[in-house]
């Protein structure tokens, strides 16, 4: 019986290897399910690939086999595995990712992908193993849709759900801005955590439809209340408080793309600014525990208008947690920064899809252009993680939670990435071509301001800084003199105030101020780098 099988088995394997010829070699990254089932595809007569080795995720495996292929080394150990691969006696033309690059160690998976770009082989993830080959042209990897999360180069960072449970399980939440990227996937984690009632503000129609939807569909048993409203009508925003009486507040609604609120200047301000002290000063008087404001690197030593409004909404929600214990109210305000994240919409990460869909070419506006990256999901979890952990373990007033994101990525290199992960080859393929920096942006980005104080770890994936003090009158009288001018669609009015607002934003276009300073509403100032005391800031 046994002679019976190695017989049968020897053929198959004959067959096999004398179908091969013309197929394409590759190097299968992954050991899971997905490259099992990868590799009996490929003994389907009308398969166009061929595997000459594995690359294994684990140690101690190399020269096994796993199925019928030899595993030629690990991306935990890379150095002796580019050495293996160096000496190959047949040269692959494709490395097949059978997994998310997250899946990877980050610092080996970094390494192979170098070692591919350095030798002209392509990098794809694993496209449809059904495609019949009558359908697909041998020499060509079918473009594939690119999951946004895989094109980090680090692990993705978990959070443990028993205290986000422990906070806003059978809880009255609020989310402004819940139709958009931030928003909805706000709304959706603490759906998951059943809250005892969920509003959303959400100021565009669509938006606000997609969301109730959604949450309707897995989330049938949490009440919800949508409200197409914006934050910028005070009145609104206080009914609606009045009549929910949330418990935590999340301010997601926010005017976010740079060369746009660069235009336009006033709506930057009576969103960024404006709303949000509407939205403060509502959760301050309805009591909520916790309001959580969501800002940006943009905000840090700001070049344009859109990171300078969310400063100021910083210093203004800075010195509302600080006000908490002179008034001694319950309500705690918590600032949580962090940088770009993958897909969210108007991002890099879908222009570059639909470019690399379309054949190109990918915009890349400066070559040394840097940004720090992070997904929808981890940046949303640490959130809630920032909000629980701040309020259990009532975290210092003021203090601003910064996300870890990790190294910053540079933007050429992200893009070179995509269009390898697409089965392309930059540059021939498709073309990366440079427009140039427009009107606001940084060529690098940071996460904290250089009058900050860190804090290396205040919670896992969270980092801290404590900024000077503003005083909270100033900022009061600021913040109408600001209104007044983007109402009247000032705006040299609104840059000026600007510019004398927030320390080391220059105003690029230098426009001469319409208005002087008036007595009455003095603008802030600012120490060089003497920290306020506490008192000081209400």
């Amino acid at each position: 019986m046994a002679a019976v099988r190695f017989a049968a088995r020897g053929r198959e394997l004959i067959r096999n290897r004398s179908g091969e010829r013309g197929r394409i070699p590759v190097l299968v990254v992954g050991t899971g399910a997905t490259c099992d089932l990868f590799l009996r595809s490929l003994r389907a007569p009308a398969a166009q690939f061929k595997a000459i080795g594995i690359i294994d995720d684990a140690r101690g495996t190399t020269e096994l086999y796993f199925g019928d292929v030899r595993i030629v080394g690990s991306v935990r150990n890379p150095a002796a595995l580019i050495a293996k691969l160096e000496r190959l006696a047949e040269r692959p033309e494709m490395l097949l990712l059978t997994e998310p690059v997250t899946h990877f160690d980050s610092d080996g998976i970094r390494r192979l992908l170098g070692w591919a770009d350095g030798n002209g082989v392509r990098v794809s993830a694993l496209p449809d193993i059904g495609t019949p080959r009558a359908a697909v042209d041998p020499r060509h990897v079918p473009v594939i849709t690119i999951d946004p999360e895989t094109i980090l180069d680090r692990p993705q960072m978990r959070v443990q759900k028993s205290l986000l449970f422990q906070q806003f399980r059978d809880r009255r939440v609020l989310v402004t801005g819940g139709g958009g990227s931030i928003g909805s996937e706000l709304a959706r984690q603490l759906a998951a955590l059943r809250p005892q009632e969920l509003v959303l503000i959400e100021s565009c129609e669509l938006n606000a439809y997609n969301i109730d939807m959604a949450l309707g569909q897995y989330f049938p048993d949490v009440p919800r209340k949508i409200y197409v409203s914006c934050i910028r009508n005070r009145e609104r925003i206080d009914r609606i408080f009045t009549e929910h009486r949330p418990e935590f507040v999340f301010n997601a609604a926010a005017l976010k793309h740079v060369p746009l609120v660069e235009m336009n200047p006033c709506d930057g301000v009576l969103t960024n600014i404006i709303g949000v002290r509407n939205v403060a000063d509502a959760a301050r008087r309805v009591g909520v525990l916790a309001m959580v404001q969501i800002s940006t690197d943009k905000a840090v030593n700001t070049t344009n208008v859109m990171g300078a409004t969310k400063r100021v909404a910083e210093f203004y929600c800075q010195a509302q947690d600080r006000a908490t214990r002179a008034t001694e109210e319950q309500t705690r305000f918590f600032v949580v920064r962090f940088g770009n994240v993958l897909g969210s919409s108007g991002s890099l990460i879908p222009l570059f899809q639909r470019q690399i869909a379309q054949g190109g070419p990918l915009t890349v506006t400066d070559p040394k252009m840097e940004r720090y990256f992070m997904s929808i999901r981890e940046a949303v979890e640490l959130t809630l993680l920032s909000a629980a952990a701040g309020l259990a373990e009532n975290s210092e007033l003021g203090q601003i939670f910064v996300l870890d994101m990790g190294k910053p990525v540079r933007i050429m290199d992200l893009a070179e990435r995509m269009i390898r992960m697409a089965g392309k080859v930059p540059g021939k393929d498709i073309e990366i071509k440079v427009v140039g920096i427009r009107p606001g942006e940084k060529l690098f980005e940071e996460l904290f301001d250089a009058n900050e104080t860190v804090h290396p770890e205040v919670f896992p994936g969270v980092r801290g800084a404590s900024p000077v003090g503003v005083p909270i009158a100033a900022l009061r009288a600021v913040m109408h003199r600001l209104e007044a001018a983007a109402a009247a669609g000032d705006d040299r009015a609104v840059r000026h105030l600007l510019r004398s607002a927030v320390p080391g934003y220059e105003d690029p276009t230098h426009e001469p101020a319409l208005v002087a300073p008036a007595p009455s509403h003095p603008l802030i100032r600012f120490p060089e780098r003497s920290p306020i005391a506490v008192g000081a800031a209400v």
